[in-house]
């Protein structure tokens, strides 16, 4: 018989509280519970999940991988020291293979629950589980459908219908911004002692209201009950909002007064900053004030800090505590992003002074209904924010009355502007934050852009497979050496290129080691000579040009022809320079230098 849910639920409760940091501290299995070991390993990849997708992904792999090992072992004591090997990716992979045939589960998530799984074996492997130190990483599972309509990108209609209701939104709530002009409207209610100067009371109005405002309660406004009763004003003020069936809060702002910050009054802005940067919504959501860089010191750009969660479930911190992932801005989007945090800073300004330490710093600071003050994520917040949004203008779909405004659009519908613009796979790279050009061009590709995508998809590895071919030489070039013509592949070196290291100049040839017909020997051995100096500027075009030759082995062949022992030699000789064990440079200066390599591009691919 199978454990109640309740008791799965209590146990991955109580191994959550249990730390996990050594091979000695995983809790050991049971009768009961042959499987509390692994589940422990999981629940220790799950505390560093922050995202709830993320941890239902971790939890949803653990049950597949249970189902696995149990396939194997039936209900025998699972210890992790004699289950795991340098295969137990590989036959997850086989497992999983399995469910899909069996329409268990779909492709696509297929790739999810295997990615999760290889994280908790990286975790198996920082414990130090005894006999197992390394695995094989088995293939993606491909994407045979494309994606829902919750992740398409929004067409010309929907699109421009969007951005006039956030513009909207923006100019209305930006107006709050403007100190408050007296009216002069209303009738005198009070004397100077509070005396009541009107007998009927039956009959004040909203603008009798306003000159209490004005005159009685200085122009400030009230948002207690408890406020409203300290005074004879704030109590006649009170009692004439409800006789006219009105709210508070929406009287003030529609004097142009704003005494609650909330989501509704952020929304727009955080709409906005999503539809011009392209970032991912949990990104946006944990924002920081001071995550906004003008001129980044390297590059000149404004840009972006900010926190994602990557594929090995590590936060990445700010840049000027550890690492950081910068979302390149162009100087257009600067100006709209500095916008946007200049007026969201101003709009929370009153209660950021009220905020506790642990909110007072982030970007996205609003009051609830009951005056509590919080900031995003919160799930149920935006949830209620954008529905009233939707209802607001009106956003759903004229034929089937769906709704239209999905924040998990905007990603996609950024890149689509950027493919129509004819902006190159590489720019989009860099303005997605994506460290690889090859996650670029599979979300291309998975997300269907259509033609246009697929067209620069195609292009752009037709060029990758150019470069990697031998280059046709000229058929009326001497063939001195008897070096085939295709053979005279341009290789680039980190400092330098060579135009044919099949033919050498001269002097390279009358070296006693030279050998006619075969590579240069002395090929890029510049960087090994103890002459050469190289300092902390080169480090950004060393790491690019190892990033390059990586993706050269990855995605061809080229080991397998005469440049691969090149390859092989340059890469050694990189590893040298640039792996922080062993690297006479410092870790700090090594991992700018990544960073900054990233939006280096050389001669290999480009």
């Amino acid at each position: 018989m199978k454990r109640s849910a309740n008791l799965w639920v209590y146990e991955w409760d109580e191994l959550l509280t249990m730390p996990l940091n050594c091979f000695d501290d995983l809790a050991q299995p049971t009768k009961t519970s042959p499987h509390r070991q692994l589940m422990h390993l999981f629940t220790s990849v799950f505390k560093v999940k922050i995202s709830d997708s993320y941890r239902n992904d971790v939890k949803s792999t653990f049950r597949h991988v249970s189902r696995q090992i149990s396939e194997k072992l039936s209900k025998q004591p699972v210890y992790l020291c004699e289950v795991l090997n340098e295969f137990s990716l590989d036959e997850f992979h086989a497992y999983l293979k399995r469910c899909m045939l069996d329409e268990k589960i779909h492709n696509r998530y297929a790739n999810v629950l295997q990615s999760t799984y290889k994280n908790v074996l990286n975790k198996a492997i920082d414990i130090n589980v005894p006999n197992f130190e390394r695995f094989y990483l088995p293939s993606s599972f491909c994407y045979f459908t494309r994606v829902t309509e919750r992740y398409k990108p929004y067409n010309k209609d929907d699109k421009e219908k969007i951005t006039k209701a956030i513009e909207s939104e923006i100019n209305q709530v930006s107006k709050f911004l403007k100190p408050y002009q007296k009216s002069g409207k209303g009738r005198e209610i009070l004397d100077k002692n509070d005396k009541l100067l009107i007998e009927n009371c039956d009959n004040l109005t909203l603008e009798d209201a306003r000159w209490l405002f004005e005159n009685k309660m200085v122009c400030i406004p009230l948002t207690t009950s408890y406020d409203f009763r300290l005074t004879r004003a704030g109590s006649i003020f009170y009692k004439i909002i409800n006789s006219n069936g009105e709210n508070y809060q929406d009287v003030y702002e529609s004097w142009g007064i704003l005494c609650k910050i909330t989501m509704n009054h952020l929304l727009p802005f955080l709409l906005k900053l999503m539809q011009i940067t392209g970032m991912n919504v949990e990104s946006i959501y944990a924002l920081e004030l001071d995550d906004l860089v003008d001129k980044h010191p390297a590059t000149g750009k404004p840009c972006l800090r900010y926190w994602k969660e990557r594929s090995d479930g590590q936060k990445l911190y700010h840049l000027d505590i550890f690492k950081a992932n910068l979302q390149w801005l162009t100087h257009s989007q600067g100006t709209h992003v500095k916008d946007i945090f200049s007026t969201v800073t101003k709009l929370t300004s009153t209660i950021r002074e009220k905020a506790s330490p642990e909110h007072k710093n982030k970007l996205w600071l609003f009051e609830t209904y009951n005056g509590l003050i919080k900031s995003l994520p919160n799930k149920s917040h935006v949830t209620s924010a954008l529905k009233a949004f939707r209802e607001k203008h009106q956003l759903l779909d004229q034929t089937s009355g769906e709704k239209i405004l999905e924040t998990t659009r905007f990603r996609p519908t950024f890149v689509s502007d950027l493919i129509e613009e004819g902006v190159s796979i590489r720019e989009i790279q860099l303005l997605m934050g994506h460290r690889n050009l090859y996650t670029t061009m599979r979300y291309l590709d998975i997300h269907d852009f259509g033609q246009t995508a697929r067209k620069k998809i195609r292009d752009k590895l037709l060029e990758i497979h150019s470069n990697l071919s031998s280059s046709v030489g000229n058929k009326n070039r001497k063939k001195a050496n008897q070096v085939n013509s295709q053979e005279s592949l341009p290789i680039s070196t980190p400092l330098a290129t060579c135009k044919n290291i099949f033919d050498p100049p001269e002097s390279v040839k009358a070296l006693p080691n030279y050998t006619p017909g075969k590579p240069c020997s002395t090929y890029n051995m510049c960087l090994s000579c103890p002459n050469m100096i190289i300092t902390k500027t080169d480090l950004p075009k060393l790491f690019a040009m190892k990033r390059d030759y990586l993706v050269k082995i990855q995605n061809s062949r080229i080991l397998d022809t005469p440049f691969g022992h090149v390859i092989k030699s340059n890469l050694k000789l990189l590893n040298t320079i640039l792996d922080p064990e062993i690297s006479e440079f410092s870790f700090s200066e090594l991992d700018d230098a990544e960073g900054l390599s990233l939006y280096i591009e050389t001669t290999e691919l480009i």
